[in-house]
């Protein structure tokens, strides 16, 4: 008997299909417990390409979208898979397969987004504040699309079709309970992936100038200035390599300014930055707070903490 039936005590689930019971296999050797309609196929064309080593008798070699209907009916009948009760019958929820925090599933959803601002800084060690929501990054619509595009042409290799495009996906307010804040940004940063868990994560760099673009959304400015005051020298050069990254001459004042004048911190590439300065009423350090008459003169910015 499967493994998953055994965990359905008590009950009495239709049995599965020959092929339906080789791809609840596949699913548990997966070992996550959603997908998106896309990857759920995936695996399905995958047991279709090894169905005559492994003696399944279906009658193509590739799968159908009334394939698809067809396995994913029978395994919910199986209480094998269902809906995510987060996200309904857009994403499997694999029964047998142990749930995961809110920040797994997102980025197992997701392919873009990944965790930022103040939750990333928590899982870096540099704030030991908790964030009321789960705070992740992705790119604006359009940029959003194009990156899924990409996404499942490297998946699908030669075969380019798919009957279950992945799509730019509205998250819910609240995932396994926990409340979400999704960040859309016309430039996503840099990021790393968990290969254990498939959480995204930004790179040290990007989190330290997430600060400088998006205080709010990382403890605000005197937080800010804490923690850069505690870790900016240990990651000096990852800071000033994210930093040379944008485009905008006012962040690059204000981490000039926090990283020389205030913490006494130099390094050549801030050279640079400071051909950029120009005065300006909103050239401030902290730009949720009002302009202050005191200003630094060579980063130009109103020290306004």
């Amino acid at each position: 008997m499967p493994k998953f039936l055994e965990q359905i005590p008590g009950t009495y689930p239709e049995k599965p299909t020959r092929a339906g019971s080789y791809l609840a296999k596949l699913l548990e050797a997966n070992g996550k417990p959603v997908l998106t309609q896309f990857s759920f196929f995936q695996l399905i064309r995958q047991m279709y390409a090894e169905s005559a080593d492994k003696k399944l008798y279906l009658r193509r070699t590739t799968p159908t979208q009334n394939d698809y209907t067809r396995l994913r009916l029978n395994l919910k009948k199986t209480g094998m898979i269902g809906a995510d009760r987060d996200y309904g019958a857009r994403v499997i929820r694999v029964l047998t397969v142990s749930d995961l925090p809110a920040e797994n599933i997102i980025c197992l959803v997701d392919p873009t987004c990944y965790v930022s601002h103040l939750s990333a800084m928590q899982r870096w060690g540099l704030t030991d504040r908790s964030p009321d929501a789960l705070l992740l990054t992705r790119p604006d619509r359009k940029t959003a699309a194009a990156q899924l595009q990409t996404y499942m042409a490297d998946t699908l290799g030669e075969d380019k079709n798919t009957p279950f495009p992945l799509k730019v996906i509205k998250h819910p307010a609240l995932v396994r309970r926990r409340l979400v804040h999704i960040y859309e940004s016309k430039i996503a940063g840099n990021f790393l992936k968990n290969r254990t868990n498939d959480v995204r994560l930004s790179t040290i760099g990007q989190t330290f100038l997430d600060m400088l673009q998006k205080p709010d959304l990382c403890g605000g400015m005197s937080h800010i200035l804490d923690v850069w005051e505690e870790h900016a020298e240990t990651y000096l050069d990852e800071i000033v390599t994210a930093v040379d990254t944008t485009s905008s001459g006012l962040v690059k004042s204000r981490a000039g300014y926090i990283l020389e004048e205030r913490l006494g911190l130099h390094h050549p590439g801030v050279i640079p930055w400071k051909a950029l300065s120009q005065r300006g009423g909103s050239r401030k350090l902290d730009p949720t707070k009002k302009f202050a008459p005191t200003f630094s003169e060579t980063w130009m910015i109103s020290l306004n903490v």
